[in-house]
């Protein structure tokens, strides 16, 4: 049985140091609204990751968001903004399971954050209403 690796701050560090980024795109997105939704509205964030080893130290993340406005007693969103991003990196050190896991919750939503809250001040606005400003991204 293999021993599972625990990655340690240095080790982690020292694939931030060597990572570089080489793109970042849209793979899709969609947007939908209710014609009659008005805000205010519950926001529901979800989002999913997962990253895909290429040739040498080269690997790919996907990652998406999918963001909901659900009125209070309501069964269905009133909005729903979906955006699926491309990310590729190069990086010094392979990455590993254990370390995608850190990185997934702290260095890639650095990357991606931005983005996402800027489609969905425009696809917002887009759609007839306010343009949503989502808060800063608060990493714990």
């Amino acid at each position: 049985m293999m021993k599972k690796e625990k990655i340690n701050s240095i080790k982690y560090k020292n694939f931030i140091d060597g990572l570089k980024l080489l793109n970042i795109r849209i793979l899709s997105s969609g947007t939908s609204v209710d014609e009659k939704f008005l805000p205010p509205a519950n926001l529901e964030l979800n989002q999913r990751k997962k990253y895909i080893k290429t040739e040498g130290n080269i690997f790919k993340v996907i990652h998406e968001y999918t963001l909901k406005g659900i009125k209070n007693g309501e069964a269905s969103p009133g909005f729903k903004i979906k955006v699926k991003y491309q990310i590729i990196y190069k990086s010094d050190i392979p990455i590993t399971d254990d370390i995608f896991k850190i990185f997934s919750q702290t260095n890639l939503l650095l990357h991606t954050w931005p983005y996402f809250r800027q489609f969905v001040h425009e696809m917002t606005n887009r759609m007839g209403l306010p343009p949503l400003v989502l808060d800063v991204l608060k990493i714990k």
